[in-house]
């Protein structure tokens, strides 16, 4: 799976681009950011505008690197596309996870909280 990553300031901004997050890409999307987040990130802006489609695997995945942080840190999400939207409240995951209509208004609000 192919994911681009950036720092802004002590938070990392994950972009990832294959368009799903599903049962074939789950495993490296996840073994990804868990390395990341082993080397020492600990707040993660997930930014979804080039993903259309999670399933329960992809969903799994991005829950289990939440609790990897074990409350030490924070996923936030940005830019998410109407079909993954219409998934994460039907799971009640949007009240999990912060969830910012841009990057910039995420990246606004993560900075200040340090």
């Amino acid at each position: 799976m192919k994911i681009e990553s950036d720092h802004i300031g002590n938070m990392l901004v994950v972009t990832p681009y294959d368009h799903r997050i599903d049962a074939s890409s789950a495993a490296d999307f996840k073994s990804q950011l868990s390395n990341w987040i082993h080397d020492g990130n600990c707040h993660i802006l997930l930014d979804l505008s080039q993903i259309s489609f999670i399933d329960s695997s992809g969903l799994g995945a991005i829950v289990s690197l939440l609790k990897q942080l074990a409350g030490k840190g924070d996923i936030r999400m940005c830019n998410i596309q109407e079909p993954v939207m219409a998934l994460f409240k039907l799971t009640r995951m949007d009240r999990i996870f912060k969830i910012y209509q841009s990057s910039a208004e995420a990246i606004e609000a993560m900075t200040a909280i340090g």
